[in-house]
């Protein structure tokens, strides 16, 4: 079901993104030619609309992400969502991914937006001769380096997730009020992201503190393990976030339903 659940969203959401992402990779493409004929004022004018729109779909990722969740689950068509014969956290998780799948992609499609403008190659040799004189400056080899991308890929991920599901948790909460929802959802964002910086804080010193406790008590930890150490604590930390963002968002729709 949350397959058919997300190809639903999919298809919904992608009649908006998809004619933005073409007219983006259009526009870079006939900027790049402009180039070639030394013409300035069409060029800057072309690179300007290449700009607003990577902007506008990075505005549009979050007002979507925002609509989606609250027309199909928090408004009138909450009725007939929550009489689909699945699971609240199919409903949840359907929107979430799908919110995920179209930043990833905005990110992806604005690059290479800027690659086409910029005249920039690609090939995966030079991504890999990259590598090897990034991971020789930081001092560890390719197979660590390797590791960091891997374990950066993963925490990038989860806290996307942790994002969104923030968001959702916002806009969760507004069913506790019966006026002014898109005030309170804003209010709950304020109080939880202060709350998230407080604890982010906190744990920062207790790392910091911690970092330095084993840097002059362990002979064994060098700073390969110390910086692995760090990376596991943040992966920690994003995932009870997204548990605990998550877990609110599902009580509300399941116990406190209220919609307008």
């Amino acid at each position: 079901m949350l397959r058919k659940l997300m190809k639903y969203e999919l298809m919904a959401t992608g009649r908006v993104y998809l004619p933005l992402f073409a007219a983006l990779i259009v526009i870079s493409i006939v900027n790049r030619l402009l180039s070639y004929l030394n013409t300035n004022t069409p060029q800057v004018i072309g690179v300007v609309i290449a700009v607003v729109l990577i902007v506008g779909i990075f505005v549009l990722t979050l007002v979507l992400t925002l609509q989606r969740f609250r027309q199909n689950l928090l408004s009138n068509e909450g009725y007939l969502m929550m009489t689909l014969p699945t699971r609240t956290d199919w409903l949840i998780l359907s929107k979430m991914f799908v919110s995920a799948i179209w930043i990833v992609a905005s990110f992806i499609v604005a690059t290479i937006s800027i690659m086409i403008m910029a005249m920039v190659s690609f090939n995966f040799r030079s991504l890999s001769d990259g590598f090897r004189v990034v991971s020789e400056f930081l001092g560890v080899t390719q197979a660590q380096f390797t590791t960091y991308v891997i374990e950066f890929i993963v925490l990038f991920i989860i806290s996307l997730f942790s994002g969104i599901l923030l968001l959702y948790t916002c806009m969760s909460l507004s069913m506790l009020v019966n006026k002014r929802r898109g005030l309170f959802t804003f209010g709950a964002f304020i109080v939880v992201t202060t709350a998230m910086q407080i604890i982010g804080s906190i744990l920062a010193a207790i790392i910091g503190a911690m970092n330095i406790s084993l840097y002059f008590n362990t002979n064994s930890l060098d700073a390969c393990g110390l910086s692995q150490l760090l990376i596991f604590i943040l992966l920690g930390a994003e995932v009870i976030m997204c548990g605990a963002y998550y877990f609110v968002t599902r009580y509300m729709l399941k116990s406190r339903l209220n919609l307008q």
